[in-house]
């Protein structure tokens, strides 16, 4: 199994770790670009790599596992993050961004976002990273503490409402597959909600460079 390679991660973390590091500080939150960038700020600081997957797009990570050659899930992700916590050339990308600045931030409507960064090292370098705003659905079930959630418009993932009141989880493995349904009856649902958040969708020009094998 081919393992992500380091620079996959100094990518993600790179570009977002200390971007925005000028700019006046804001609540981290999921409400507005600059906020996502602060909490996966809080994130990385406390090694919560659960909270910084949670951060990316679906289309985001779907590049991450074309790059690594399998489906990279949460416990991949987390299991690299710590595997290459020390890798020198991941290290070296996280203290080049530490300088980085958010120069400029583009608002294309209520869920695009482009957030110019650029490093004071070297001098000049710049970089415009795409962030969305995405539908999130979670779905509550009696005996689980954990909810069922997904991103309106992932391929491998979704939900849909049963005639009866009840729910069904549809979920594949890739987009080729045909969908396996958990179905669940209305008793069973506690219940259903939606929230509208943004997450970090593309490195912009250093994605391919960090990215090469």
């Amino acid at each position: 199994m081919r393992p992500i390679v380091p620079p996959v991660l100094g990518a993600v973390c790179a570009v977002v770790l200390s971007a925005c590091a000028s700019a006046p500080r804001v609540p981290p939150s999921r409400d507005t670009p600059e906020a996502t960038v602060e909490l996966f700020k809080v994130m990385d600081r406390r090694r919560d790599w659960a909270g910084e997957w949670d951060l990316l797009s679906p289309a985001l990570k779907q590049r991450l596992s074309a790059r690594a050659g399998r489906n990279v899930d949460p416990g991949d992700y987390a299991s690299a993050r710590n595997a290459y916590r020390g890798d020198p050339r991941v290290g070296a990308a996280e203290q080049l961004l530490q300088t980085a600045q958010c120069r400029h931030i583009e608002l294309m409507g209520d869920d695009l976002a482009y957030v110019t960064v650029q490093a004071l090292r070297p001098v000049g370098r710049s970089v415009r990273v795409r962030m969305v705003r995405l539908e999130r659905w979670e779905l509550w079930v009696a005996g689980d503490p954990e909810p069922y959630w997904g991103i309106r418009g992932d391929p491998l993932m979704d939900v849909e409402r049963r005639p009866d009141g009840g729910y069904a989880v549809l979920s594949r493995a890739t987009p080729a597959e045909d969908f396996r349904r958990t179905e669940f009856s209305a008793d069973q649902v506690r219940s259903f909600g939606t929230r509208r958040q943004w997450y970090l969708d593309d490195l912009g020009g250093i994605e391919a460079e960090l990215f090469a094998e």
